[in-house]
């Protein structure tokens, strides 16, 4: 994190950061990465206000509060709102962080809710540049985007069927470890919106990690996604397996400003406040209750990390 400097440099972030990844291109052609579990069909919409004519003759709403206003103003009644569809895609944390690292160069295998058997058609050129293991349909998110935020509407009932049962039946603790035991970056994403996610965490380190031959170097990655879905008990057991992965690799939890409140509260620590210097404190207090090598937390328009020791904030783009 030396490398980095401090909040105070001005220089932009990428201009920063490309002689950093230029250096790391050849480790990063020769890594793996396995992640999982989530993955979803997005389908842009544009909530519609005003409909002039056919086609695209129609003013979309221009705000979150005008089309709460709308709704508020059903109450009691019925309203019908017209969405017009802008793109379907892949999305879920998982597979977009997927998607990226095969951009960067590595060869990374996705397990997770990609299709019933075979990818979803939205997912075929994903399953071009990554190996793909398809244990359920997509969940399905209609997201409503206005030019100050975006409202998501998830279906999400095929995630019940992500759990530590049909991780055995469909992959099996040998496949599994033959995809961990080369990884060098293992990313396990999106608790909150998996309700078996704590069981497959428990199958992982019982079943699966045990067999690794032991590797110094590798990552464990996790994404809470947004905990105030779930109940603090719920957030405190995933919390407890999360420690207990320190055992076979290095592990760095990443969250949000939320997510690190709502972190730091079950942990009985002081929730930080939106300031870079908050916001670190506060992750050096969550890695050290957890016993885990780091901690990653960002807000709208920076960001921390803390390590043993060390810890630094930057200024990030802002739009």
């Amino acid at each position: 994190m030396d490398d980095f400097g401090g909040a105070a440099m001005t220089m932009p972030v990428y201009e920063r950061l490309q002689p950093l990844l230029g250096g790391l291109s050849d480790q990063v052609r020769d890594a793996r990465a396995v992640l999982g579990f989530d993955g979803t069909v997005d389908v842009i919409c544009h909530p519609v206000e005003a409909r002039h004519g056919p086609r695209e003759n129609y003013e979309a709403f221009r705000s979150m509060a005008s089309f709460g206003g709308r709704v508020v103003d059903a109450d009691g009644k019925s309203a019908i709102v017209e969405l017009v569809e802008q793109q379907r895609k892949i999305g879920g944390n998982g597979p977009i962080m997927a998607g990226a690292l095969a951009s960067a160069g590595l060869a990374v295998d996705y397990i997770g809710t990609l299709g019933d058997g075979k990818p979803d058609p939205v997912y075929d050129e994903f399953a071009t540049r990554i190996g793909v293991h398809c244990l359920a349909a997509p969940a399905v998110t209609h997201a409503l985007e206005f030019p100050n935020g975006k409202l998501m509407l998830a279906e999400l009932s095929s995630y019940q069927a992500m759990d530590a049962a049909t991780l055995r039946e469909q992959v099996g603790a040998e496949a599994m470890r033959g995809m961990f035991e080369p990884a060098r970056l293992v990313g396990l994403l999106n608790w909150s919106c998996l309700p078996g996610f704590a069981s497959m965490l428990h199958w992982l380190l019982e079943e699966v990690l045990p067999g690794l031959e032991p590797r110094p170097n590798r990552v464990i990655f996790f994404d809470l996604a947004d905990p105030s879905m779930r109940s603090d008990d719920d957030l405190k057991v995933v919390l407890e397996a999360i420690s207990r992965f320190t055992a076979h690799g290095r592990v760095v939890l990443g969250m949000n400003l939320n997510e690190t409140q709502q972190v730091a509260k079950v942990l009985g620590l002081k929730a930080p406040d939106d300031d870079p210097a908050s916001l670190l404190a506060a992750l050096q207090e969550i890695r050290e209750s957890l016993e885990i090598e780091l901690t990653l937390g960002h807000a709208t328009s920076f960001a921390a990390c803390a390590g043993e020791g060390v810890g630094e904030t930057i200024e990030g783009p802002y739009t």
